[in-house]
């Protein structure tokens, strides 16, 4: 049997269908070195991170596993959210209306310098559920405050918030200090 290894990650010449449970089938990544600065404002849309990743599962009962990391910086030391979104749709978020700034995860950064970044990273598992195309981001912001709108599941941000928010870099520099970071979104397409 012949293998044709194709750039974007495609493999011809076997059958997945034949490949045991958990094989990582497929993956790709997302990356942005570049900082970007973002002013919020109060009840505005969370922030989003300049890299996103897409992959079309092979099947329907496939997992996607979804890594993410990144660095950022956010004002005044408040708690900041972190939403991943499917095709522009939040995951593993609450639908209850009952709830406030409701996200995938939540960082306090209390120990705030505008020249020091900080840094996130989770791990999702997410059912494929169609063989079309999946586009992943994530957004950000700040969480403090109650939220305006009935639709709490949906990424947006406090009614406190009008601080700048950075991804991949810091506001300012102080001496030696780096500035700069990277962001990373990494999707794997596994066997079910």
């Amino acid at each position: 049997m012949v293998m044709t290894f194709h750039p974007d990650g495609r493999i011809e010449g076997f059958n997945k269908l034949s490949m045991p449970t958990g094989t990582v089938l497929q993956t790709k990544q997302g990356f942005a070195g570049n900082k970007t600065i973002t002013n919020t404002s109060s009840h505005g849309d969370a922030i989003l991170c300049p890299a996103s990743v897409e992959i079309t599962p092979t099947s329907a009962s496939n997992k996607i596993l979804i890594m993410f990391h990144a660095t950022f910086v956010f004002g005044n030391g408040n708690d900041v959210g972190f939403w991943l979104l499917r095709n522009d749709t939040p995951i593993g978020n609450s639908t209850q209306t009952t709830e406030n700034n409701v996200c995938f995860i939540q960082q306090n950064t209390e120990d705030y310098a505008d020249w020091r970044t900080k840094s996130v990273a989770f791990h999702y598992l997410d059912d494929a559920q169609h063989t079309s195309a999946h586009n992943y981001t994530v957004k950000a912001g700040g969480i403090q405050g109650v939220k305006a709108g009935s639709d709490r599941s949906l990424p947006k941000l406090a009614n406190s918030n009008n601080e700048e928010f950075v991804w991949g870099g810091s506001i300012a520099t102080s001496g030696t200090e780096s500035n700069a970071g990277n962001m990373v979104i990494i999707a794997q397409e596994i066997k079910g």
